[in-house]
């Protein structure tokens, strides 16, 4: 059975080879006119600036974190630094596929806006959408091979001991995921809006002006935020799952076919994205929508078939293979379900969006009211199929998976691993989601560059027409990003439960099933340890969103400040006499930027290691469920209203009716809604994979200090 994961190494390296291939025809595209070229490497010299400095930033941080777990968990475990060794590797992987990406897209704009002018419509379709296959690829494919090769090792080196320093592995993902999140996020808006309020608003230069200071970073801010940000936000969703589910297998001591079927499962996902990235219709194409759609449907359905016909090559009884397959296959097709609910309430196709756009002939308040209506309701139907596919993978794997030795619960944790696979379903279909999503900031940022460099207006309503077709992409992504980071959330949770009952089995040689009862028996939600927990889980969601919210606002008036004190000091900018200091403004939005994602960052970390090392392991459970209730929904409403609230703007704006008040009204929801989608709710998905994987990996430890204090089961307070 081991060939499965060799297969997953050598898949894993031949993505990385076509996205190689990818990119280096991406990059021979022509980059235009000087000009042109000039505008696309200020943006790559901008993002790739930003992206090292929070790498160094970052650098100290990892450090001192492996430091501790070599300490802490390998030298007690005896795991020769391997748990350290997978935390350093996982989060050097989410920096390498942010930073791939990012390389690519952001030189990608001047080739994409050449492309339409010499080619048209579908040359700059197949340009945009393979740079976007350079990220969604090189995601799939990395993660895939790390896990693959990661878990190979382990099970060579440590034959008893290997399943949380594969856990490690993600839990180094998330971690950088989370500060790449935030960072990016405050960037990206904080520049958005300070060239949006001054340039569009009080100067009534048009969007995307050479003449605006600003405009050179609000175009890096694309890249940082929504390709890095969004490509390592996936690629540790994908890490955590996959080896989360691996996870449970190994403790639930299932047959080495159901954890070799995980890592078969993404990579048959792997080579159906491989045909899916070159099924993109580019001739005769009207509406682009329609290709990528096409796309995304055609690797999902052809990633279903091969899960079929690779369940029946593991050697299981047709029974069990056929509910391994239909789990997974379970969390697959709900992908594009979920795209298409954030679609409906996102897009201006649709009756939401059209609502606000009618409200905003009333007034802001009206827009902004209607807008976060539209947000909460948005998160029922996600969260309803989320409920919907748990429910129904439980009762797949209740009945038919090969769960033994745990009693009465064995039924119990069969269904739970059911839910794990579905939960693999999802996320090992990442590569062409994101190939979808990447190819958003390209065409967003070909625009700009058709905007900057005077082209004629034919090539701009081209890629007018491929960046509205980004927007939905880049909005339905996020609900895609965030449903796969509850699913992640909630197999972590399961896998945190079985680590610490298994930890304190260890330390007190105690049979396995009865400290699993003695533990279940105190983690209820009449325990006063549990709500507590709850609630600073709750609180710590609420914390890291006001945090995030402010550091935006904050940020941008420091922005808005400087563009105003350009165009006051040089009156010649907006006569065309005076070039911008562009630098001034990027430099303003990563140093800010920085400078404010610690602290929240730092929050993840410590509160719950406190919550578990002095409350109880208990607590720590408690409050990681709150911040997944209070968290998933909160992004949900975070992005869908922000998303409904720009293209309530855009409908205006395509009647025709710009620098109307009802347009006026509209932007002032957008610039309201822009930090909410961009910052705020992307941030809370790595936020509740970080408190998860960081207890896993730690779980040995509080545990271990639980027994010292005496607190071990019931926690600070008694039951």
């Amino acid at each position: 059975m081991i060939s499965y994961a060799l297969l997953g190494v050598i898949l894993g390296i031949s993505g990385v080879i076509y996205a190689v291939y990818l990119a280096v025809w991406v990059l021979r595209q022509d980059p235009g006119n000087e000009k042109m070229r000039f505008i696309s490497q200020a943006i790559a010299t901008g993002a790739r600036a930003y992206l090292f400095r929070q790498y160094r930033t970052l650098a100290v941080l990892l450090v001192i974190l492996a430091v501790l777990i070599l300490v802490a968990i390998d030298m007690p475990r005896r795991t020769f630094g391997l748990t350290a060794l997978a935390f350093i590797v996982g989060a050097l992987g989410s920096m390498l596929a942010g930073y791939l990406g990012m390389y690519v897209t952001t030189r990608s704009a001047s080739r994409v806006a050449q492309a339409a002018a010499t080619g048209g419509m579908g040359k700059a379709l197949l340009v945009s959408w393979r740079a976007g296959a350079v990220m969604g690829l090189s995601l799939a494919s990395i993660a895939l091979l790390l896990i693959s090769g990661f878990y190979l090792v382990f099970r060579s080196v440590l034959p008893d001991d290997w399943a949380v320093p594969l856990v490690a592995l993600g839990f180094g993902a998330s971690l950088v995921t989370l500060f790449m999140r935030v960072g990016g996020g405050i960037y990206t808006k904080a520049a958005d809006l300070g060239a949006d309020l001054v340039g569009k608003v009080e100067a009534g230069i048009p969007e995307d002006d050479p003449r605006n200071p600003g405009v050179i970073a609000d175009n890096v801010g694309d890249n940082v935020g929504d390709v890095a940000g969004m490509a390592a936000d996936v690629y540790e969703s994908y890490i955590v799952t996959v080896t989360a589910a691996i996870f449970l297998a190994a403790i639930l001591g299932l047959p080495t076919q159901f954890i070799e079927a995980i890592i078969l499962f993404a990579a048959l996902a792997l080579v159906a994205t491989f045909a899916g990235v070159n099924l993109l219709k580019t001739t005769g194409v009207k509406h682009p929508l329609s290709s990528i759609s096409l796309a995304i449907y055609a690797t999902i359905g052809l990633s279903v078939v091969l899960f079929f016909i690779g369940a029946f090559t593991l050697g299981l009884d047709s029974t069990k293979a056929l509910a391994l397959a239909a789990t997974t296959s379970l969390g697959a097709v709900i992908a594009p379900l979920i795209v298409k609910i954030t679609d409906y309430y996102t897009s201006y196709n649709y009756g939401p969006v059209r609502k606000i756009a009618e409200q905003a002939k009333i007034s802001p308040a009206t827009v902004i009211i209607t807008g976060y209506g539209v947000g909460l309701m948005s998160a029922i139907p996600v969260i309803a199929v989320i409920v919907a596919v748990l429910g129904i993978s439980y009762m797949i794997g209740y009945y038919t998976l090969p769960v033994s030795g745990f009693g009465e619960l064995s039924k119990y944790l069969a269904g739970i691993f059911g839910t794990a696979m579905a939960s693999v379903g999802l996320l090992v279909v990442a590569g062409i989601i994101i190939t979808a999503d990447s190819y958003g900031p390209v065409s967003d940022n070909a625009g700009g560059v058709v905007e900057m460099a005077g082209l004629p207006d034919e090539v701009r309503e081209i890629t007018d027409v491929l960046d509205s077709v980004g927007n939905t992409t880049k909005a339905t992504t996020k609900g895609y990003a965030i449903a796969s980071a509850a699913l992640a959330a909630l197999v972590l949770f399961i896998a945190l439960i079985f680590e610490i009952v298994s930890s304190a089995s260890t330390l007190l040689h105690k049979n396995l099933v009865d400290v699993m009862r003695e533990s279940l028996s105190v983690l209820n939600v009449i325990n006063a340890n549990v709500l507590i927990g709850a609630f600073i889980g709750v609180s710590l969601v609420y914390f890291f969103s006001s945090r995030t919210l402010e550091a935006v606002g904050r940020t941008a008036m420091e922005i808005v400040e400087e563009i105003r004190r350009q165009f006051r000091e040089k009156p010649g900018i907006l006569e065309w006499k005076e070039t911008p200091d562009y630098a001034r403004v990027v430099d303003i939005a990563t140093r800010r930027a920085l400078g404010e994602f610690l602290i929240p960052g730092l929050a993840a970390i410590v509160v719950p290691l406190a919550t578990g090392l002095l409350l109880g392991w208990n607590a720590l459970a408690g409050l990681i469920m709150g911040a997944i209730v209070a968290g998933v929904p909160r992004a949900l409403l975070m992005a869908n209203a922000g998303g409904a609230w720009d293209n309530a703007k855009k409908y205006i704006e395509i009647l025709g009716l710009k620098k109307t008040e009802q347009h006026k009204a509209a932007v002032i929801g957008d610039t309201v809604g822009d930090p909410m989608k961009d910052t705020v709710g992307p941030s809370l998905n790595p936020l509740v994979k970080v408190l998860n994987t960081l207890s896993v990996v730690f779980a040995y430890v509080i545990v271990l200090t639980n027994i010292a204090l005496g607190i071990w089961p019931v926690g600070l307070l008694p039951l």
